[in-house]
């Protein structure tokens, strides 16, 4: 990343593309306009699909930390009898399910 925030980075010489310098994409390896904030091959032309990817990402890492959170409390009060292997990944991947979507509705763009 640079100063402005860019996900894209020079991986080899800049090159010379129609006449403005082009650098290549760490992610998808394509060339991209070396003034670009985002690659509009990964992210979009507007920088939406990126936005919703990221955001489904960071919700489904919190929704997972709190869904094992929510089994462990869960498995602790019902006690270790009624808390068997299937509810407590059931509440995980739920909780982590319920991440993705809030996660990618907080980071969508209008």
């Amino acid at each position: 990343m640079n100063a402005e925030g860019n996900r894209v980075t020079v991986a080899e010489p800049p090159t010379r593309e129609n006449g403005s310098e082009m650098i290549f994409c760490r992610s998808c390896e394509q060339l991209v306009p070396a003034g670009s904030l985002y690659c509009p091959h990964c992210c979009g032309k507007d920088g939406r699909r990126g936005a919703l990817r990221r955001g489904a990402f960071i919700g489904g890492v919190f929704g997972l930390l709190a869904g094992g959170l929510a089994a462990a409390v869960w498995s602790t009060i019902v006690g270790p009898e009624q808390a068997t292997g299937e509810p407590v990944v059931t509440i995980t991947l739920a909780c982590a399910a319920i991440g993705v979507v809030l996660g990618a509705i907080h980071n969508r763009k209008e």
